[in-house]
This record gives C-alpha cells, structure tokens and sequence, in this order.
C-alpha cells in the first residue's frame, strides 16, 4: 500500500509543493518559538537576567504574544492542509474501494499520504529554524531587555546553542498538527459505501459535523460569558486597570470568537453561498456558480478558512488598540506616539502564510480544474462564459471570507464598547473598516488569479483533448 501511496505523490508533485513550502514555513516558526523557549527558561539565561537586575519572567511574558501568534498559524494553516491533502485524494481512494480496498486500508494510506507532504515540508523547516534561531533569538530578547525599565546594569546573555528538543518539537507539532487535521475527513473518507464513494457531490456536501458544531457553540458560548462579565462583574478600581482588563478580555473574546468561527465555517459557507445563490438570480452564470461553489463547499471552506483567520484576528487586534487608544484620549491621559511595529510585523507574518495556505489548497484541489472547464465548454460556454464563472465564484469567496473574518472583530469590539461605557458613561469604538475591505478585495484578486491561472491553458486548447487530457 505505501508504494501505491507514493506513486500518488509522485504522480503530480508539482500540485503538493506549496503544500510543502506551507508546512515548512510554519515549522521554522515553530522551531524558533521553541528555541526561544528553551533559551530563556534555561539557569544560564536566568542568571544573567539577574545580573541585570531583570526579572526573567518579563521575557516570557514578552515571548507569550509570539507563541500564542504562531499557534494560531500553525492550528488554522497545518490542519487545513491535512484536511485538504485528504480532499485532494478522496476520488483516488473512492475507487481503490471498489476494487476491494477495506476501510481500514483506505484511512491508512490517507494518513501515510499526509505524513509524505507534512514530514517533506517539516523536516526542511524544522533545520532552517535552526539557523533563524541563531539570528532571531538573541537579537529578539537584546531589544527585549532595552524595553525593561527595571534594568541595573547591561544585560549579557549566554550563549545562543540551539536545542535538539526545540528541532524535535517543530518536527513532531508541524507533521502532528497536519494528521489532527487529516483525522476527520479520512475517517469519513474510509467509511463511504465503494457506489457512494464515486458520487463526488454526496461528500463535498456534507456539512463540519457534530465535533465541530460542539467545539463552535461551545466557544461561542464561553465567549459570550466572558461579554456578559464586562457588563456585570464588579468594577476595577483605576482607569488604568480598568482599560487594561477591557484590553485584555476584547483580546480573549476576539480570538474564542475566531476559533469559534473556524470550527463552524464550512456550515457558514454553505449558509453564505445559498444565499449569494439567491441574489443572483438574474444572472444565469452567477446562479452557475454559486451552485459549483455550493457543490464544492468542502473545499471551499479550506481555501477560505486561513484567509478569514488573517483578517478576522488583524481585524480585532486593530480594533481594540485603536479604540484603546481613543478611550485613554478621551479620559485625558496621555498615551504617547503608539509603536506598531511588532503588531504590523505579526500581521503581515499572518496575511502571506494565510494567502499561501490558500494558494496551496487551491493548487491542491485543482486536479479537476481542465475537466471541469472541458464539460462546460463541449455543453455550448465560451472561455470568456468560464471565466465570468470563476469571477463570481471567487466574489462569493470573498464574501465569505469577509463575513467569517466580521465575527471575531465584531466580538472584540462588542467588549471594548462595553467597557467604555463603564469607563466613560458613553461607548467608543474604532473599527478599521477602511482595512478590513481592503483585504477583502486582496482575497478576490488572489481567488480570481490563481483559479484562472490554473485553467489558462486548458483554455488555450481544444476542448476534446481537454476531457481526454483530465
């Protein structure tokens, strides 16, 4: 079985090496974060933080906004590419159970395929963060003590050794995170009828399932104590505390609500593209489209996933520092000129990894792209009609990808405006629409090229050898 696996990842290489360059991206992240961890953790780091007159805590407490940043990259990026790998195979296996292929045999293969993809992608990532570790890490916590007003003397750290633990962590986490995503989907690939399994509209219909429904609701519902809690917990003594928890709690809602929206989004999709459906109604290949997209909402729900994190998590971060910053202008305390250096860094970090996990997925999944555009255009469509195709579906795309990225903002910012109104009588709040519409228009002009990129020469050619090349 895993020479036949092989062969299916050989057979197409070229379609899984963003997924590769994905999963290595993370896992140097991933390798970096655990070396900072170990270095700063370690007795030698401690004692020169002491001779400093530094308390080594405040380093961790500096590194946490980091480890918390790349763990979100990391679950919302690496899980999506192991459903996806599964997604992009799933006919493969479909017919591998009609020649007889047991379920058992099936799940197998599909995570040993996994684990080709994430292990060709972690293992080069996890050696390079060895390097960026050397760079990185050191100069990171130099600049880190500057910022510490409580300092006595220079801080001169140790050493920088990179840790093999940190190596095996990143190695481990990336392939281990990508098999958490792949779980779900080869579980239901494997248990599919061998007849049902070939009727490729019966999966990509079906919706996140219970798990993901409870995970949701769930998160939800913590979120929506920790609102009411701003309304009816008791009052922080002084402004600053105040402000400080409003900041904080904005922050946790904010990012409960975009876990939250994750777990949900391939029902939401479903639910936004129905309605798109409906709205365009006068046009017949908008009603088209919305229907192929609504067939494929599995995959879908992938591709649009990572780039509704991105936004929705800039989106709230945005949202609570600047209404921060309006609140304590309001109240008549002076803030200084705001540094958003760091946040812009972790923003822009967010934005490229989420553009290349969806360019990746749709790399992945475009297999079918030439037969697709091949039976549209032998029932009487144009090129152009097909490309008009494309635009809408990656309108409703971007729609949704708008919509799922309004919830965690929308969380945030119900926090912050609460907490105001307790602050000051009446609510504040700042929301960067101006940004948030922006990249919106970013992920429709991704979308619309890369899907037409991948039909450009099928296009070009005959539409017989089209089917017959698919």
């Amino acid at each position: 079985m895993f020479g036949h696996v092989a062969r299916i990842f050989r057979s197409d290489f070229s379609s899984w090496l963003p997924i590769i360059v994905v999963v290595g991206v993370l896992s140097t992240l991933i390798g970096a974060c655990a070396n900072q961890f170990v270095w700063t953790t370690s007795g030698g780091f401690a004692a020169a933080a002491a001779r400093a007159g530094l308390d080594p805590a405040e380093f961790g407490a500096v590194s946490l906004t980091i480890y918390v940043f790349v763990a979100l990259l990391t679950l919302f990026s690496l899980t999506i590419v192991g459903a996806a790998t599964v997604e992009r195979t799933r006919g493969t296996f479909a017919q591998w159970r009609l020649l007889g292929a047991s379920p058992r045999q099936v799940r197998g293969s599909l995570w040993a395929l996994v684990g080709i993809a994430s292990l060709l992608g972690a293992l080069p990532g996890s050696l390079l963060s060895i390097g960026l570790s050397y760079v990185a890490v050191p100069l990171f916590n130099q600049m880190a003590a500057l910022s510490f007003p409580a300092g006595t003397a220079p801080f001169e750290p140790p050493p920088f050794t990179p840790s093999p633990l940190a190596w095996v962590a990143a190695l481990v986490i990336a392939v281990g995170t990508c098999l958490l995503g792949a779980a779900g989907p080869s579980r239901r690939a494997a248990r599919v009828e061998p007849l049902e399994a070939v009727r490729e509209s019966t999966l990509s219909r079906r919706g996140p399932g219970w798990p993901r429904w409870l995970a949701g609701v769930g998160l939800f519902a913590v979120a929506g104590i920790l609102v009411v809690g701003v309304v009816t917990g008791p009052e922080t003594t002084g402004f600053g505390s105040a402000a400080g928890a409003a900041v904080n709690t904005a922050m946790l809602v904010g990012l409960l609500a975009a876990l939250a929206s994750y777990a949900i989004g391939p029902a939401a999709t479903a639910i936004l593209i129905d309605g798109g459906r409906l709205a365009l109604g006068a046009s017949p290949i908008g009603r088209f489209a919305a229907r192929s997209a609504r067939a494929r909402n599995t995959g879908n729900a992938h591709i649009i996933a990572p780039l509704a994190a991105a936004i929705g998590t800039a989106g709230m971060l945005l949202t609570v520092l600047r209404t921060y910053e309006v609140l304590v202008a309001a109240a008549g305390f002076e803030l200084g000129t705001p540094n958003y250096v760091d946040t812009a860094v972790m923003i822009g970090l967010f934005a490229v990894v989420a553009l290349l996990t969806s360019v990746a997925v749709i790399t992945l999944s475009g297999r079918n792209a030439g037969r697709d555009q091949g039976v549209l255009r032998a029932a009487g469509a144009a090129p152009s009609q097909v490309t008009a195709m494309i635009h809408w579906q990656s309108v409703l795309l971007a729609i949704c990808t708008g919509a799922l990225a309004c919830i965690p903002v929308a969380g945030a910012g119900l926090v912050m405006a609460l907490g105001s109104a307790r602050l000051l009588g009446s609510p504040v709040l700042v929301v960067p629409w101006a940004e948030i519409g922006a990249a919106v228009l970013v992920c429709w002009a991704v979308l619309f090229v890369v899907q037409r990129w991948r039909i450009g020469p099928w296009l070009a050619r005959d539409v017989a050898f089209a089917l017959r090349a698919a």
